[in-house]
């Protein structure tokens, strides 16, 4: 999503919503909030209206919508990536992953490929010093 082209003016009228929130705290008087805060806006937007919709629809699942960010790692071969994304995680050990996934990707010359890791991570609240996402945990009856 950083890699983004998208401009403000896709994303409708003013109408003091979370891009107005990010602008006011995060970003000088007469400056934008990059990009990629438009796309987390309008994509939490659509992942609300759909959650919504499921208790129209009568849907007993239990569907929640988190915030991550996803940083994608770059490599020639899984192996780099992979090794991409232990040196990323290396630099911020205040970051806990959540998920990995591995895509193979065309790279930046036709007939090239890639391969990308999209780790999601979240940092702790720093109110409950509670991650923000699911993180898998053992049986604590097992050994």
């Amino acid at each position: 999503m950083a890699h983004t082209t998208n401009t403000p003016s896709n994303f409708g009228p003013r109408d003091g919503s979370a891009v107005e929130l990010a602008k006011s705290e995060t970003s000088p008087v007469g400056h934008e909030p990059p990009a990629f805060a438009h796309d987390l806006v309008r994509t939490l937007r659509a992942a609300g209206s759909a959650v919504g919709g499921l208790v129209t629809l009568g849907s007993s699942s239990d569907v929640s919508v988190n915030a991550l960010t996803a940083v994608v790692c770059a490599g020639s071969t899984p192996a780099a990536a992979l090794q991409a994304a232990a040196d990323f995680a290396r630099q911020a050990p205040g970051l806990e992953p959540h998920s990995l996934a591995l895509a193979r990707v065309p790279g930046p010359c036709e007939g090239v490929w890639e391969w990308h890791i999209t780790m999601t991570v979240s940092s702790r609240d720093p109110m409950t010093g509670e991650y923000g996402g699911s993180t898998h945990h053992a049986d604590p009856g097992s050994s």
